[in-house]
């Protein structure tokens, strides 16, 4: 929303303003969120009134002059392009130095085919004053030489930039902004009193309007003003109108724009000569029918949009366009004026199913002041007897079926002194409010009653809404915080029982190995459905049936996140991902959850160099990655076992920590990799981050060395196929103890020899002593106890040279 500084101060003339970056700051404070500001004054220096005193042909261009223009101290040889231009004419002249506003550029002593040219006419468009670019903008004759060019359009404006939320709907009006700097100063608005010169003609003897759909539009006011003159704006209407970023069009279309800029309510003028029957119907579209707006494109209508009509059909959409049927031209000698208000949530549905939002609907959508509905219309109608001669009929055209009741809103001082952490007394807190005209209704000791203005009607409707506006109106940088901070046992016993430590060292470790942190939503399609046979938890609500289940695994965001990159970035890139996040199953007992992390490789290698040509990952680069992050987390005691699962893959690699399962690392099999569409291999490893909470510890013990030789064994036994080494590892561990410092299986081997189902493992055993040297008996002893123990459990044989 563009604001005009003038325009502003004509509703506060006792304010004493501060220079703009001091106000500036008062209003950002006061939670006014201004996002440019542009100093007129600033914009047009080094632009000066000028008077061509020579035109001539430009030797080297059929379509270029070449002018002598008179600045007052100097005479310039400027090359113009402009038809227009002629000698004798009075012309604004940016000289070097200056910086054109349409386009940002400045301008320098150049050379423009051959001839020399020291500065630039300038066209309106060009000095952001209208669309105009056919010509050179010429000034009035009687307009000074040298001078300063802002200074002879009273250019002294300020326009602030302002974003506005779509809560506070009533800053949508220069009126809405003088109401807050006014707050600002502790002085009220001066609202612009209205005197109209009626005729006899009863308004309602000259149209009938009629609501059909009350819940709708809530109120609609019209009246006619006849024998009106559409010529140009005034000086002073075209300046406001261009001030906010309009382009005058005639002083009918110009008022109504003024009047919404000025008090936040749209307004629409029809001819009223055009209006049949002398009737006017607001009342809901037949789904399908066709409708041609303002601007001349054809809108297809639905049973949602709610229309303006009259005795032969639609007029206009209410409160977003206008039609071509009724719309005003130069013929128009008479004018029926609306002013209404509509739902905010029906403007809102049609305007965004019509895809057409306009200044108007950009209002309505967010809720106009009921109240304003009649003043902007008394306003307009003034404006348009003064300006268009117009003759306006006698009483306003008011439907108003329900009217709306006021809307108090009570505030406890001893809630607003527990939030904000200060001390209000009672006076404190009326004075704040009437600052922006909320009236005081009742008061207690303990409780104030507030009578909310219709124009935050939207935005203030609860307890805490008032708490805020005491607080912005104190000012957020006059409370200072304690210096006090305590954190409840409670809450630090469940941070510590949290994950949060340990997600944070494993994402900082993946950081530094070159991970870049993928996020997905919490809900899928249901595709993950095919990565484990769990029952997927439904969303009873969800808002499109393609996310109706929440996740089950992270996999799918993963390989999301790898075709979204591979498609982006082209196939011959490095991905190196990872996510942490909580994944879902439905159990008998309910809903369980559970925190995991995913990381996965795809793409080609980002080390190819040192191998001296490229090359893509495979399964060792992720185990590799798995063991890695364990040897972070001081998880040494970890063992590797290998499956064949279909489901996943033709093989994954399970982790586990004293035989628990935390982890499992696989190669993406190629049907989940065509479903997600990806060409590349992907490598993936999952951790339950529950699950390694419980082995890892912030407490590090270290042991020292032994000083006495190790002595070496090498077994190798046949077992079943079926068994795991794990079982065997753990077993000969805990036979071997303590004496047993390390074991290594080097060798696995299958062959006929050995009988069908067997296998061969080879084991390297390492003893040592904390206390002394090891003989060969000792060594020898605890060897055969290891073998003895595995002939027991797992019907191991001793491997000899022949087989």
């Amino acid at each position: 929303m563009r604001i005009s500084l003038n325009w502003i101060k004509e509703y506060l003339p006792n304010v004493k303003f501060d220079p703009i970056d001091i106000l500036s700051e008062k209003m950002i404070a006061s939670g006014l969120d201004i996002e440019s500001v542009e100093d007129q004054s600033k914009v047009f220096s080094n632009f000066v009134i000028g008077e061509v005193i020579e035109k001539k042909k430009h030797p080297n261009a059929d379509k270029l002059s070449l002018c002598t223009v008179n600045t007052g101290d100097r005479q310039l040889s400027i090359v113009c392009g402009a038809p227009n231009v002629e000698t004798g004419q009075k012309v604004c002249v940016a000289l070097v130095g200056a910086i054109i506003p349409n386009g940002n550029f400045e301008i320098k002593k150049s050379k423009i085919r051959g001839e020399l040219s020291e500065g630039m006419i300038c066209s309106e468009r060009e000095l952001n004053m209208s669309d105009k670019h056919d010509g050179i903008l010429i000034l009035n004759g009687e307009a000074k030489v040298g001078e300063n060019f802002a200074s002879y359009i009273k250019a002294d404006d300020c326009i602030f930039e302002i974003g506005i939320t779509p809560n506070r709907n009533d800053l949508n009006s220069h009126f809405g902004i003088a109401r807050e700097i006014g707050a600002i100063y502790n002085s009220k608005i001066t609202i612009p009193p209205i005197s109209i010169s009626e005729t006899d003609d009863q308004t309602n003897k000259l149209i009938k309007i009629t609501i059909a759909n009350p819940e709708l539009c809530k109120r609609f006011t019209g009246r006619i003003i006849k024998n009106v003159k559409i010529k140009e704006s005034p000086a002073w209407l075209q300046e406001k109108i261009k001030a906010v970023g309009l382009r005058p069009i005639n002083n009918i279309v110009d008022i109504t724009n003024f009047v919404m800029y000025e008090t936040g309510q749209p307004l629409h003028a029809f001819d009223y000569d055009r209006i049949a029957g002398n009737e006017i119907l607001v009342k809901t579209a037949n789904e399908g029918d066709k409708f041609k707006t303002l601007d001349s494109k054809e809108r297809i209508l639905n049973s949602d949009s709610l229309m303006i009509c009259d005795a032969n059909g639609y007029s206009g959409i209410a409160g977003i366009m206008g039609g071509q049927h009724s719309e005003v031209t130069g013929a128009t000698k008479n004018i029926f004026l609306e002013s209404a208000y509509f739902d905010p949530v029906s403007i809102r549905k049609n305007s965004k199913k019509l895809g057409l939002h306009t200044d108007a609907s950009h209002r309505f959508e967010r809720g106009v002041d009921i109240d304003m509905v009649k003043y902007a219309s008394e306003r307009a109608s003034r404006l348009m007897q003064e300006i268009a001669g117009g003759e306006v009929s006698k009483g306003l055209y008011d439907v108003y079926p329900e009217v709306f009741k006021n809307q108090d809103v009570s505030i406890r001082i001893g809630k607003l002194n527990e939030i904000s952490g200060i001390h209000f007394t009672r006076k404190e807190v009326i004075s704040l409010l009437e600052k922006i005209e909320f009236r005081n209704e009742h008061d207690s000791d303990e409780q104030l009653i507030f009578r909310i203005p219709e124009w935050r009607r939207n935005d203030v409707e609860r307890e805490i809404d008032l708490i805020e506006e005491v607080l912005r109106l104190y000012g957020y940088d006059n409370i200072t915080p304690s210096s006090e901070f305590r954190v409840g046992s409670d809450v630090s016993e469940i941070y510590k029982k949290s994950n949060i430590n340990l997600v944070k060292k494993i994402h900082e470790h993946l950081v530094g190995r070159g991970f870049n942190q993928i996020l997905s939503m919490p809900l899928t399609d249901g595709r993950s459905v095919a990565l484990n046979e769990i029952k997927t938890p439904k969303i009873l609500n969800s808002v499109a049936s393609e996310i109706n289940s929440m996740r089950m695994n992270l996999l799918p965001g993963m390989l999301l996140s790898m075709r979204n990159n591979f498609n982006n970035s082209g196939k011959d890139i490095s991905l190196k991902l990872f996510e942490s996040g909580r994944v879902f199953s439905e159990t008998d007992s309910g809903i369980v959850e559970e925190e995991k992390l995913i990381i996965g490789l795809s793409g080609r290698r980002d080390f190819e160099i040192e191998y001296g040509s490229e090359s893509g990952y495979d399964i060792f680069d992720i185990k590799g990655e798995a063991e890695m992050l364990l040897s972070k987390l001081n998880l040494d005691s970890f063992a590797l076992i290998y499956y064949n699962d279909k489901s996943l893959a033709n093989s994954k690699t399970v982790i586990r920590i004293d035989s628990e399962e935390i982890g499992v690392i696989y190669k993406v099999n190629n049907q989940l990799l065509r479903e997600f569409d990806l060409d590349n291999d992907a490598y993936v490893a999952e951790f339950s981050i529950d699950k390694l909470k419980k082995f890892v510890s912030d407490s590090r013990y270290y042991s020292t060395y032994t000083k006495f030789p190790a002595i070496k064994r090498d077994i190798a036994i046949v077992v079943d196929t079926e068994v795991e080494f794990e079982k065997i590892r753990l077993a000969i561990m805990k036979t071997g103890k303590p004496m047993l410092s390390r074991m290594k299986l080097f060798d696995i081997f299958e062959d006929k020899k050995l009988g069908s189902g067997k296998k061969s493992l080879a084991m390297r055993l390492e003893f040592t002593s904390m206390e002394k040297t090891l003989t060969d008996g000792e060594a020898t002893e605890i060897t055969n106890r290891i073998v003895n123990v595995l002939e027991k459990e797992f019907s191991a044989k001793l491997r000899t040279q022949d087989t």
